[in-house]
């Protein structure tokens, strides 16, 4: 570093002795100064830092894009720096150890930033509650750009430890196991949002105090839904029969799909030497298609038999033509000819003569399935304002449906959790896909966390519009010391921010709102905040 400082002077007295004639005389802590002008920031850390006793962690420091830290025991200019972080001494509670650090970036090196290192007792504080939390995305989806939705982004939420360690937090996070890339948490906050992603792919994040390093570390997986975009790999071109001892290649890692999935086989090659049926597993590369599934292939050795498969319709429906060509290949006859829409019933095909390995005659069982069967979708909703609200269809349950909350996926079970305040729809069908009903009246009753009322016409105004439909209800807003500073109806505009025409500062405000539920008139009380 000295010598890069030795020839940054030269080159300026060079500059400085050629232009003497027109800034006159250049005092020597001119140079100075336009090298700490020229220097880059130092890194971020976070200082003091708690340290229990005994504890061994490395210091943290966050380097800009492009910066390689430097380490230093003391702020001594002539000492070396070191490249990775120091362990701090923690042997003896009530010490106080000061170390720095500086970056450097294109051959430049900053200003070294003190990180004082105090040590105390194990207080046995723990990070709580930490998991992933989708529902709470919609709340936060304007702090981002593009807006963060639960098709594109993953929140983790935790509970603040507030009576042992601080609310700031090292986030070290990496998208489907790329690279790391490690941020402070704002002071305040208990969440933690990674936005701009791809369905079906997941986020490992972990969560590290900053104040308090020997505080356990916790690291939790979250993923973005797959919904729509899963899909299952095809592999059409690929024959399912063989006859005994056939030559055969390494099965493709690549699916017949556009654009194609790429994977791995097990086996990777189709073996010929036994007759009977065996199952070939592709894996798709989880990396690159989160959303793809596993596909079983199940491959046939020689005597031949048509690879026809049962298959089920539902009554009434257009029943499709059987084929006279097998998917492997293998010509015949069916016997009925045609499909009966309205009973189930079994169809032989029966191979044509002279064909290679002497293919026998396939039975198949066509069902069919009942339709329209679904004629009433009931619900219950969790009270209103319960922090977790619940939604669970009551009718039709049982084996045979699949439940959907708005546009998520399918899913066996009956509940709904987290669901978000508004007004939300449930699709019920059968498994066969006979027999669909949907309700889009769906209504969960719960309070706006927060508005902003800057005057564009998006969240301008804060009331509980889910109860407009309430008339006994009513709201009262205060200030933190208690003042009353509107009421409201929740049939009407709700409060614009202002008290006697005064605009209220950004803060957190309380309401109490009366309401009935159920033919019970109840009370509920909380706060909210207001951002200007």
């Amino acid at each position: 570093m000295e010598k890069q400082r030795s020839s940054f002077y030269y080159l300026l007295v060079l500059v400085c002795l050629s232009n003497i004639s027109l800034f006159g005389a250049i005092r020597a802590d001119t140079f100075d100064q336009l090298a700490v002008t020229l220097a880059p920031a130092p890194p971020a850390v976070y200082s003091p830092v708690i340290y229990w006793q005994n504890c061994s962690k490395p210091l943290v420091a966050i380097p800009s894009a492009g910066g390689t830290l430097n380490w230093y025991l003391t702020n001594l200019p002539t000492e070396f720096p070191i490249s990775t972080a120091p362990i701090p001494i923690t042997t003896i509670i009530g010490s106080t150890t000061t170390y720095y650090v500086s970056q450097t970036i294109a051959g430049v090196e900053s200003t070294r930033t003190p990180i004082i290192v105090k040590v105390e007792a194990n207080s046995g504080a723990t990070i709580l509650n930490y998991r992933c939390d989708r529902s709470q995305i919609p709340i936060y989806s304007l702090d981002y750009t593009p807006p963060a939705t639960i098709s594109n982004s993953v929140l983790f939420d935790w509970t603040n430890n507030n009576a042992f360690i601080s609310q700031t937090y090292f986030c070290t996070y990496s998208v489907q196991g790329g690279a790391s890339v490690t941020s402070f948490n704002p002071k305040n906050e208990s969440h933690f949002i990674v936005s701009n992603l791809l369905p079906g792919q997941s986020v490992e994040l972990t969560l590290t105090s900053a104040s308090h390093p020997c505080v356990p570390s916790q690291t939790i997986t979250c993923s973005v839904p797959c919904g729509t975009s899963t899909v299952t790999p095809n592999f059409a071109s690929i024959p399912t029969s063989y006859c005994l001892n056939e030559s055969t290649t390494n099965l493709p890692l690549n699916s017949d799909d556009s654009p194609a999935i790429t994977g791995t086989w097990s086996p990777e090659i189709v073996k010929t030497d036994t007759a009977g049926t065996f199952d070939y597993i592709f894996t798709p590369n989880r990396i690159m298609f989160p959303c793809a599934l596993t596909k079983t292939l199940t491959m046939t050795v020689g005597p031949v038999e048509p690879d026809f498969s049962d298959f089920s319709i539902c009554s009434g429906d257009s029943p499709p033509l059987l084929s006279s060509m097998s998917p492997n290949r293998i010509t015949g006859d069916w016997l009925p000819l045609t499909i009966d829409n309205m009973d189930s019933a079994s169809y032989i095909f029966t191979p044509a003569a002279g064909q290679a390995c002497a293919p026998t005659a396939k039975t198949i069982v066509v069902t069919v399935n009942p339709s329209n069967v679904i004629v009433n979708l009931d619900w219950t909703v969790t009270d209103a304002f319960t922090k977790n609200q619940i939604v669970t269809v009551t009718d039709p349950v049982g084996v045979n449906y699949l439940y959907q909350l708005d546009d998520g996926p399918f899913q066996e079970s009956t509940a709904f959790e987290n669901v978000s305040l508004g007004t939300h729809s449930i699709t019920v069908k059968d498994v066969n896909g006979c027999s669909v009903l949907r309700n889009d009246n769906v209504l969960v009753i719960d309070y706006p966390k927060f508005f902003t009322p800057n005057g564009d016409d998006y969240n301008d105004r804060w009331n509980i519009f889910e109860l407009q439909d309430d008339l006994a209800s009513k709201i009262h807003i205060f200030d933190r010391y208690g003042k009353l500073l509107k009421e409201i109806r929740p049939g009407g505009t709700g409060w614009d921010g202002t008290y006697n025409g005064r605009e209220m500062p950004g803060n957190d405000y309380w309401f109490v709102v009366e309401y009935l539920e159920d033919g019970i008139f109840k009370k509920y009380k909380s706060h909210f905040s207001l951002k200007r």
